[in-house]
């Protein structure tokens, strides 16, 4: 398989720096996922960069799960 970078950027509408500082954090913390906060166009957004090609979706599902919580 080649090697490939897929990066989403995405955001949970109203939210500020500090909540996704804090879900970053947490979702670090607990060892799921390492997704710092990225600025795009001067806004906060979260940012997936799928570096292993195996990535499954329930971890995709786990993490936005998190935004919702």
């Amino acid at each position: 398989m080649q090697p490939e970078l897929s990066v989403v950027l995405f955001r949970r509408n109203g939210w500020t720096t500090e909540q996704y500082e804090r879900w970053a954090h947490d979702l670090l913390a607990e060892q799921i996922a390492f997704l710092p906060p990225s600025a795009w166009e001067g806004e906060t957004v979260a940012r997936f960069a799928f570096l292993h090609p195996n990535t499954t979706m329930d971890l995709v599902t786990c993490v936005l799960d998190r935004m919702a919580g």
